[in-house]
């Protein structure tokens, strides 16, 4: 059983029965190389994701490209069905540009070089570190450990490999995950809920308007 990690003067929180302290190094690889020969032709169809495909507000790739192979196939992000991307430049990070990738063409894409990749192991499931590393907090803590030109820093990757995670085993991890993605759920019905009155209200005072002056005809000419 792994010890705790050193948290310097602030003492960890008691985990619960089977939980224990890892750092996401231990459990994910972070930024992993891609495969040396893909074995795939330059004009082969290729799933790319900018930076823009990725919803801040869902946390999901939401409009890939498809690209050549030859265009993306250097100077871009690898990575695979199943990895998380994560922003690592500012303000697409604190904004919490990250998602799972899934639906890629032949199970694997190009994207941005400002994503890192987190490939989970067999310790843990995707689902499980998306919303770790979608929590504000880890965001506010990541942006502490930024380090580059003002407008363009970035979190290096050891942040990434050293975050202390509390790890539950794997059947509690797809319990946390399934009662978060139906609270989710239930927290958009609110959202969208409340745009739709939101909605009404920013119509109300024009069909105010409406019934005072909406009415009357113009006298005949």
């Amino acid at each position: 059983m792994s010890k705790p990690v050193p948290f310097g003067a602030r003492k960890p929180r008691p985990l619960p029965p089977g939980w224990r302290w890892v750092r996401l190094g231990e459990v994910c690889t972070i930024n992993p190389p891609r495969p040396h020969n893909l074995g795939r032709s330059p004009e082969a169809s290729t799933t790319f994701v900018p930076m823009e495909a990725v919803s801040e507000q869902i946390g999901a790739i939401v409009s890939p490209q498809i690209r050549l192979y030859r265009e993306v196939m250097n100077g871009y992000t690898y990575f695979e069905e199943g990895d998380v991307i994560w922003a690592k430049i500012t303000p697409c990070m604190e904004n919490g540009k990250a998602a799972i990738a899934r639906g890629l063409l032949d199970g694997f894409a190009f994207g941005s070089t400002e994503f890192h990749v987190i490939r989970p192991t067999s310790a843990t499931i995707p689902e499980f570190v998306w919303y770790f590393v979608r929590q504000p907090s880890f965001r506010q803590e990541a942006a502490r450990h930024f380090i580059g030109a003002v407008g363009q820093q970035r979190v290096p990757s050891t942040f990434l490999e050293n975050k202390p995670v509390p790890l539950p085993p794997l059947s509690e991890q797809r319990a946390i995950v399934a009662r978060l993605e139906g609270q989710m759920a239930e927290v958009e019905r609110l959202r969208a809920a409340a745009e739709r009155q939101l909605e009404a209200v920013r119509a109300l005072p024009g069909a105010l308007l409406n019934q005072v002056f909406g009415g009357f005809e113009p006298p005949m000419e």
